[in-house]
């Protein structure tokens, strides 16, 4: 995949869960088992699914050189909000996959989760949080990202990576990663909406796009029922 991208994040500091640095357990999360493998030289990272679409805030991206076909360099144009305004705030994991097939299979783990994306007083600074429900637990997480040079970067653990924001659907958020830890590679294409809930139209455009750029066919959906992880800070006191 040939890729231009202007602007840039960092991961802050690696305190995006507690339980990354954790040994599996016979119960263990999702995030785990997920960032046990990110942790491991001998498995590719997977636990910065969530974290992922901070990226969007920060950037201003260029185009993507994944397909050959009409169609899909037309699915594959990059977004640049006009304004950040349209990225911050509550979105809602809809639709995902990866490649290669242990990164696909690791979505189905994801029963339900958000993001919140926010604004710092620091203009390249933005604060990322989220809630996953994996494996019948709630893990939570919050992190700085930081605006830095001219690539869309971070690193997660011991992992690298580069992401894209794509234009999507209304009111949706389309990310795109591709990302290495050693020798190991691995992408997710990973789509969240405001409301959690998506149509026909959508599911159909999404489905092109993973198509273009070959991801698994069979793309993880959210259920739409799985109950959302509480978010304490929009409870009333």
């Amino acid at each position: 995949m040939a890729v231009a991208v202007t602007g840039a994040f960092e991961h802050a500091e690696a305190t995006s869960s507690p339980f990354c640095l954790e040994t599996q357990g016979e119960n263990g999360s999702a995030l785990e088992v997920l960032c046990r493998a990110a942790d491991s030289p001998s498995h590719p990272p997977l636990c910065p699914i969530m974290a992922l679409p901070a990226v969007v805030v920060l950037l201003a991206l260029a185009s993507l050189g994944a397909a050959s076909a009409p169609d899909c360099k037309d699915l594959l144009r990059p977004f640049v909000p006009d304004d950040p305004q349209q990225i911050f705030g509550k979105w809602v994991y809809v639709m995902g996959a990866g490649d290669p097939k242990p990164y696909h299979k690791a979505l189905e783990s994801l029963k339900s989760s958000w993001i919140d994306l926010s604004p710092t007083s620091d203009g390249e600074v933005v604060t990322l949080r989220w809630g996953d429900n994996c494996f019948n637990r709630c893990i939570f997480g919050e992190v700085n990202a930081t605006v830095s040079g001219n690539a869309t970067t971070f690193r997660k653990n011991l992992s690298g990576h580069k992401g894209h924001v794509l234009q999507t659907c209304s009111d949706c958020l389309l990310w795109t990663d591709t990302f290495q830890n050693e020798d190991a590679t691995g992408r997710y294409i990973l789509q969240f909406t405001r409301t959690g809930k998506t149509n026909p139209e959508d599911v159909d455009l999404f489905r092109k796009q993973v198509g273009c750029l070959s991801f698994p066919e069979n793309f993880h959906s959210y259920d739409g029922e799985t109950e959302l992880c509480p978010d304490e800070r929009e409870r009333t006191p």
